[in-house]
């Protein structure tokens, strides 16, 4: 039994008419006989009654119909899936990111990724790395641009730019533009949670600078970039923040960036995708523009 036998079944029993069915898949009337005489002869059975101006399904052949309409229908969607994943028809790519991915990297590759895919809607599901990396091991998403490295045996990860994390507090809450250790133990301190990448970089900085952060004035952990710099401009303390996430902020004077003695704070970026998994071209296209951002 042939694919085509199946087309040329479903196409008389659409049409009534072998020579319309064949004209429908492109074949003669001579033809189409022969896949349907071979397709009875496999079956053992009776597809059609035919009379001299009509052709009709047997009790076999409604039988046959529902299962061959089922499995034409299944090729297509499978060719339709393909086509799909080769980026050649409309789909949707979905992509993870920590905060400064999502609101400052990725909407600036946006324009080139769009004119490269124009087929190719871009869904970013955002939340911390260790959420982000969460959704990729559960195959919620294709690709991931995080601030950190999480579960290396299962995830492969790629750096791809850097950026400074400063610390920042409102114009004339320190005295002096570099702090010591001890000034800033002084200080009201706002953090982001222990899952974001910022508090990965910040905690690992401030303990090979010997500090604990338990010795700190911590007043508040915050799920989110915005909310901390929020909390910094209504006076609630200082805190370490992305310098992309404050840069308005710190060239219009509304912040300013406060330097630690002996302690300088970056952290890079990544791109992350499931160990062995095969990527689509969709995905391929964004992982290289992701790779062309510069150095922050």
């Amino acid at each position: 039994m042939t694919f085509k036998q199946l087309q040329v079944f479903l196409a008389i029993a659409d049409t009534h008419s072998f020579s319309k069915g064949g004209e429908t898949v492109s074949l003669a009337q001579s033809t189409a006989s022969q896949h349907i005489r071979a397709l009875e002869d496999e079956l053992g059975a009776r597809l059609f009654d035919r009379s001299a101006s009509h052709v009709t399904l047997t009790e076999a052949g409604r039988l046959f119909y529902e299962h061959a309409a089922r499995i034409c229908g299944q090729f297509g969607e499978a060719i339709t899936a393909v086509r799909r994943f080769q980026g050649l028809e409309q789909a949707t790519l979905r992509v993870g990111a920590s905060t400064i991915p999502a609101a400052c990297l990725i909407p600036d590759l946006l324009g080139s990724f769009s004119a490269a895919q124009p087929g190719v809607g871009l869904e970013v599901i955002q939340g911390d790395t260790r959420e982000v990396i969460r959704l990729l091991q559960d195959e919620a998403i294709e690709l991931a641009v995080v601030g950190g490295q999480y579960d290396a045996d299962t995830i492969c990860f790629q750096e791809v730019c850097a950026e400074r994390i400063v610390l920042v507090a409102l114009p004339g809450q320190f005295s002096e533009a570099v702090v010591t250790v001890r000034q800033l133990q002084e200080m009201p301190l706002l953090l982001r949670e222990p899952g974001s990448g910022t508090r990965l970089a910040v905690d690992g900085a401030l303990q090979k600078g010997g500090l604990d952060l338990r010795s700190m004035r911590v007043v508040a952990q915050l799920g989110s970039s915005e909310a901390l710099r929020r909390a910094v401009l209504s006076g609630a303390g200082c805190a370490f923040l992305s310098a992309l996430a404050v840069g308005r902020e710190l060239a219009d004077g509304t912040l300013t960036a406060v330097g630690i003695e002996g302690i300088e704070i970056s952290r890079s970026f990544y791109l992350a995708w499931r160990r062995g998994k095969s990527l689509s071209p969709a995905a391929e296209v964004f992982m290289e523009a992701v790779r062309q951002m510069k150095k922050y």
